[in-house]
């Protein structure tokens, strides 16, 4: 009787906490932020090689008309109609590689993402813990953290900011206000809900700021892409 009750204490100490669990997970991703910057970085020098293919083939492509729409035209011009029909048909070739080769540059970031997320999917299953409905009250955090929320507690899982400029708390945790999915349009804590305040430019800049500061976005993601849907002959 005393060895199965030793033996089942020892199980029980194979399971680690939850706080042990995203210690572990937190250091195992110490060199994720930097991988991730890179593959970004990769992502913008592919779209400004797009943006660059993309001018050349338009820039071929009107030359090409304007000396194909010549009704007779000598044996020099078409010669040049066909000189800048291949260098469109060559930014265009060029322009697909470089698709290509940003989905594969996309692919590989989704797939270091999804492993290490995985990877802490398991982990919580192993060790028999939900942070939904786990009590993440009992979690411990580093006294130093920024505190948020009717709880005051650190930031962790989703957050929402309160839209009014004069917010007690500014940010809250989904949970504690009963949220299940990002709202859209305005939103507003219940202790803001119902007090009126007149816009203030000040106020709106200060709160974009703050905004920015909790949710800052890795560098290098403001180039517009692009899509040759069609090639340019066919």
């Amino acid at each position: 009787m005393d060895k199965e009750t030793n033996d089942t204490h020892s199980v029980d100490n194979e399971f680690k906490s939850a706080t042990e669990v995203l210690d572990d997970y937190i250091d195992s991703i110490y060199n994720l932020g930097s991988e991730v910057v890179q593959s970004l970085t990769e992502l913008q020098i592919l779209d400004e090689q797009l943006e660059r293919l993309y001018a050349i083939c338009n820039e071929c492509k009107e030359k090409y008309f304007e000396v194909s729409d010549e009704i007779d035209q000598s044996d020099e011009e078409e010669k040049i109609a066909s000189y800048w029909k291949a260098k469109t048909d060559k930014a265009y070739e060029d322009a697909l590689h470089k698709q290509d080769e940003k989905i594969a540059v996309t692919n590989k970031l989704y797939s270091l993402i999804s492993k290490h997320l995985e990877r802490l999917d398991d982990e919580l299953v192993r060790n028999n813990i939900n942070l939904e409905h786990d009590d993440i009250s009992d979690m411990e955090f580093d006294p130093n953290e920024t505190l948020y929320c009717f709880c005051k507690r650190p930031e962790f899982g989703n957050m929402i900011q309160c839209d009014h400029p004069k917010c007690e708390n500014a940010w809250y945790h989904w949970d504690c206000v009963g949220l299940t999915q990002q709202p859209s349009g305005q939103w507003f804590c219940p202790d803001c809900e119902f007090i009126p305040y007149e816009p203030n430019p000040l106020d709106n800049l200060m709160h974009a700021i703050e905004s920015f500061a909790m949710y800052s976005s890795y560098p290098g993601q403001g180039l517009d892409d692009f899509t040759l849907s069609n090639p340019p002959f066919h």
